[in-house]
């Protein structure tokens, strides 16, 4: 019985190859002119509409045929259809293009009527393949720590102030004070070098400050008042108009060539420790200044302290608010984030308080 069998499905394949081969040629006569509608996709052309290539996908070569890749992936070239029946994007089988790609059907399965025998020794189970860890989730993305207000309508304390020698002149309008919008005049034009398009800070004076611990002289604190754009220049003067501004601007306030401060950006800012009073290991200064030189400062305000560049301090640093005491535990009172650096000093904006801070007040640099 088993050899009747395998003669039977031999001369049903040889029955069917005839067939195949008919059903082959009946194809190619209806497909002997190319299909005309071809469009670019990616960087080929083709009149089909192809997936996305997978990661196991074959791409088409030139003189690739159906019948060449069935013999070389499944060993018969007769059995082109399985390489079809897995690509049935392409509508016509005798027309495949360079550049598309094609889905590999799998090693067809050989049934055949023989039973197992004793003799016959089973396949060994494979190996367990490890399973791959999942990739780390991604680190959230930075964000800024405060606006551009913060920065440029601060401030700063300069160790040797000295003043510009180019300075608001006089206005276009009779009112005493001017802003954002209104036309203004420099000392200076085109025989000092200026010209149309230059833009410059606008910088005021504003006092002397002192440690309030040691009482050593820190420097002159300056105020960042907005910016000003020359409209037209004149020999010895210039019209500019003010572009920004975070007060009313005066005469006589100093002009220097703008330069844009880069607000910093951290991923998340690092919990605020109450009662964990153990230090980090940080430069510790204290706050030496408050901005408009209030006596209470609270979350949202600017202040400045007495960690600069010399201390290793960064903008970006985040610094611990606390006050000291004798014989009690240090007192934590906030945090505040580090905008700009200058040598010795360095301006920060308070993110969180539970109590008022002032000048004196201990900080700390987060490690």
């Amino acid at each position: 019985m088993r050899k009747l069998g395998a003669v039977t499905a031999i001369v049903v394949s040889l029955l069917l190859v005839p067939a195949l081969v008919g059903l082959t040629a009946a194809n190619a006569q209806s497909s002997t002119s190319p299909p005309k509608n071809l469009k670019l996709v990616g960087d080929h052309w083709t009149p089909w509409d192809p997936p996305p290539a997978g990661p196991d996908a074959y791409i088409i070569v030139k003189g690739d045929t159906l019948w060449d890749l069935a013999e070389r992936w499944l060993g018969d070239p007769f059995l082109w259809p399985q390489v079809w029946d897995e690509n049935r994007y392409i509508l016509d089988s005798h027309w495949i293009y360079p550049g598309d790609p094609l889905v590999v059907p799998g090693t067809p399965t050989v049934v055949t009527d023989q039973m197992p025998t004793e003799d016959d020794t089973p396949e060994p189970e494979p190996e367990p393949v490890a399973r791959a860890e999942p990739a780390p989730p991604a680190p959230p993305p930075l964000v800024p720590i405060a606006d551009a207000t913060d920065i440029y309508c601060s401030g700063y304390i300069d160790p040797e102030h000295i003043p510009s020698d180019l300075w608001i002149a006089g206005r276009e309008t009779e009112q005493i004070h001017v802003a954002d919008g209104n036309v203004i005049y420099l000392n200076q034009g085109r025989n000092q070098g200026l010209q149309a398009g230059d833009e410059f800070g606008i910088l005021r004076k504003s006092h002397d400050v002192t440690h309030p611990t040691t009482g050593s002289y820190l420097g002159t604190f300056i105020r960042r008042l907005g910016r000003v754009r020359i409209m037209i220049t004149q020999d010895n003067t210039s019209t500019a108009v003010i572009e920004n501004s975070c007060e009313d601007i005066h005469d006589s306030d100093e002009l220097v060539v703008w330069e844009e401060i880069p607000v910093p950006m951290r991923r998340s800012m690092p919990p605020f420790e109450r009662y964990d009073v153990t230090p980090t290991g940080g430069a510790t200064g204290e706050i030496v200044e408050t901005s408009d030189r209030r006596t209470a400062a609270g979350e949202g305000h600017i202040v400045y302290t007495d960690l600069g560049a010399a201390s290793g301090v960064s903008p970006g640093d985040v610094l611990t608010l606390y006050i000291e005491r004798e014989e009690l535990p240090r007192l934590q009172i906030g945090q505040a984030v580090v905008l700009t650096v200058e040598p010795l000093t360095s301006t920060a904006k308070l993110t969180l308080t539970v109590r008022e801070t002032g000048v004196g007040d201990n900080v700390e640099v987060l490690q």
